[in-house]
């Protein structure tokens, strides 16, 4: 009996070394180390596809940082040479003593194999692991096979394949076993509660490894002509800004920003409407839920404003706002006592709300409008930096609410600092102040309002108190939460747009 000749693959990443793998994921945008240098990779296991004629295989390889480990999902591909087109950044390994190794994603004819397994489904073993594509849903691929794919090139941490006009795929590239909260909470949403402003899931990839199951792909309905709500508000709000000095315009996008609180509340509902499924059944929000919250803020306060007062001196500090920075550090401990007095004022009353399941990581970028003029909802994922226990856990609606407002500020900020050479500044910081405005209250008047989905509310638990003084002072602890945590993001990557959280920090205790 012949012993089979291994797959072509196979041969080509058994060459790869550490050093072609750190080069490779160093490169990467997908890459989560961006601020640690990688010091090892190793590749743990690939199993072979069954297209391609063998050259095809899923690989995942762990790299080590000086932050730990991390576990990666590379499709690789091996060929005699490099296809033209294949991008120096996509190499693996290039061929010149065996066979060359690459990104897989980038070839068309892995690509078309994909789509093909998506379609009917697929499993693939090697000696410890499966990788398996289940398929959800059927008829949504056209019969002919051979439609047009193509790779996004937006900065991410995942890598999106569309498929023609119908279909997209999120492969998830850094992996963690568990429940991944984007495949549950869509798969929830659209299978089982209805809710109609989020695309369907058509199929899941995972890993197996002796039961202990990884996610990594998920694929659903693709909008065509659809585009992100945050280029849509820039878009509405342009002329608002751009209009002569002393000639005002009409803000465009508030009557969309009531629309986008309908949906948000809906979105919500639908995730408070179940009380049969344990992990998307609404609990009652108890004394210590607020006194964990109120502590999670206190925390943030405190280390942003740490870091703040350590960078005040660095050159990369602007120097026109050290005087608004250092009068923000005096008033670190107002803005920790503030904290305490929103939990004495809402006290008992935090019970009369839900902790529920939320999108978690909420903003303008992770909303789509459509040509029919709706919103749709997408990106379950939550915070990547965070564990899947974490992003699964059940807190209050405003979580997300107050990721919404914040999101509408630096819309607002961004709008601003596009004018800076053609409109006056005291003219530029008031259109900001009432754009934002606007916008805000068109936002909380659509979510807070009985209006829209009235006919099933009566079905699901109540979200929040009755007393909207005491919803607003909830709604100011997670604000406040999410704007220190801004203050040391862009202190420690965008140190120009500093401006931007603490304007909203100082914003927030004017208008308590």
């Amino acid at each position: 009996m012949t012993t089979p000749h291994p797959a072509p693959i196979a041969t080509a990443l058994a060459a790869l070394t550490a050093d072609d793998l750190l080069r490779f994921v160093a490169k990467q945008r997908w890459f989560a180390g961006k601020g640690a240098t990688p010091t090892d990779a190793r590749l743990v296991n690939s199993i072979v596809l069954p297209w391609g004629d063998g050259r095809f295989a899923v690989a995942r390889v762990i790299v080590t940082t000086g932050s730990g480990d991390a576990t990666y999902q590379i499709p690789m591909a091996s060929s005699e040479s490099i296809p033209p087109g294949i991008e120096d950044r996509f190499v693996i390994r290039n061929a010149t003593d065996g066979a060359g190794v690459y990104d897989a994603i980038q070839d068309p004819a892995f690509r078309a194999g994909l789509v093909s397994a998506l379609a009917g489904g697929l499993v693939v073993r090697d000696h410890h692991s499966a990788w398996i594509i289940e398929s959800l849903a059927s008829g949504w691929l056209p019969a002919a096979h051979d439609i047009e794919t193509s790779v996004g090139s937006a900065e991410q941490s995942n890598t999106s394949i569309g498929i023609g006009n119908v279909a997209i795929l999120k492969l998830f590239r850094m992996l963690k076993p568990g429940i991944h909260p984007e495949v549950e909470v869509t798969q929830f949403l659209t299978a089982r509660a209805g809710f109609e402003n989020t695309p369907r899931l058509l199929a899941t990839i995972v890993f197996d490894d002796n039961g202990e199951r990884t996610t990594a792909g998920m694929l659903q309905v693709l909008l065509p002509g659809s585009t992100d709500a945050w280029s849509y508000a820039l878009e509405r709000g342009r002329p608002y800004f751009d209009a002569p000095i002393g000639r005002d315009a009409p803000n465009a996008f508030a009557n969309d920003a009531t629309r986008l609180g309908v949906v948000t509340r809906a979105m919500h509902d639908a995730l408070a409407g179940d009380d049969d499924d344990a992990a998307f059944a609404p609990e009652v929000i108890a004394p210590e839920d607020l006194e964990r919250w109120a502590q999670r803020t206190q925390q943030s306060i405190r280390e942003g404003l740490t870091l703040l007062e350590r960078q005040i001196p660095s050159r990369a500090f602007p120097r026109d706002r050290i005087a608004e920075a250092e009068a923000l550090v005096r008033r670190r401990d107002h803005y920790v006592g503030w904290i305490d007095e929103i939990v004495d004022s809402v006290g008992d009353a935090a019970s009369e709300g839900a902790r529920i399941r939320i999108h978690g990581d909420y903003h303008l970028g992770q909303v789509l409008r459509t040509p029919s003029g709706d919103f749709m909802i997408i990106d379950f994922e939550g915070e990547p930096s965070k564990s899947l226990e974490e992003r699964r856990e059940k807190t209050s609606p405003l979580r997300d609410v107050a990721g919404m407002l914040r999101s509408i500020a630096y819309a607002a900020a961004t709008l601003v600092m596009s004018v800076e050479k053609t409109i006056d500044l005291p003219t530029r910081e008031l259109r900001a102040a009432r754009w934002e405005r606007d916008v805000r209250d068109a936002f909380l008047r659509g979510y807070l309002s009985d209006a829209g989905d009235a006919d099933t509310r009566d079905d699901v638990a109540e979200l929040f108190p009755d007393d909207e003084k005491q919803v607003r002072q909830l709604l100011s602890l997670f604000e406040t939460e999410k704007a220190f945590y801004e203050l040391a993001y862009e202190l420690n990557n965008r140190p120009s747009w500093v401006w931007i959280p603490m304007r909203g920090i100082a914003k927030l205790f004017v208008t308590r």
